[in-house]
């Protein structure tokens, strides 16, 4: 059902954000790394998990400057995050 790179919501805890399963052993528990969580090892069948559709996102990115031993460091994060329906 679930397969590496597929993005995942849990149902139940929301605010764990949107995560992207890392390992999806067959028929064994998926190892899902969440942006505000961190990994968790979770059972899809115990698990209200539901699929997130490329057409629901946009990407946040944040782009960074850091200083390291006297050198400029540039680096970039790019967070998926789920859009809002207007009302």
């Amino acid at each position: 059902m679930f397969r590496k790179g597929d993005l995942v919501r849990h149902g139940t805890m929301p605010s764990w954000g949107i995560g992207s399963v890392v390992k999806a052993p067959r028929g064994g528990n998926l190892l899902i790394r969440f942006e505000q969580a961190g990994d968790k090892l979770i059972h899809p069948g115990y698990a209200p998990l539901t699929m997130v559709r490329e057409d629901e996102l946009l990407y946040l990115v944040i782009r960074e400057v850091q200083i390291k031993r006297g050198r400029t460091v540039k680096t970039a994060r790019v967070i998926p995050v789920v859009k809002r329906e207007r009302e």
